[in-house]
C-alpha cells in the first residue's frame, strides 16, 4: 500500500516514540514498550527499531501494530 510506504518515508521510529512520550535517551536507546523493562534495551534507529531484551524489530508501521496488541 502506498500509504504505508508515505509514512515510513516521513515519519521516522524516533519521532513515532517521541510522539508517545516515550524518553529517548544516549544513543537512541529507550525502555521497551514490549516487555516489563526498567533498563533501556530498545535500538531505535531512524527506519527501525530493534529490542536487545525481548528481540522485538520492526518498523514504524510495525510498532503501532505491536503497541495496539
Amino acid at each position: 500500500m502506498r500509504l504505508f510506504e508515505t509514512i515510513k518515508e516521513t515519519i521516522t521510529v524516533g519521532q513515532a516514540a517521541d510522539y508517545y512520550g516515550m524518553k529517548i535517551g544516549r544513543n537512541n536507546m529507550i525502555c521497551c514498550p514490549f516487555h516489563n523493562d526498567h533498563h533501556p534495551s530498545m535500538k531505535l534507529n531512524p527506519t527501525y527499531y530493534y529490542c536487545f531484551g525481548c528481540g522485538a524489530t520492526g518498523d514504524v508501521i510495525q510498532a503501532e501494530e505491536q503497541k495496539a496488541a
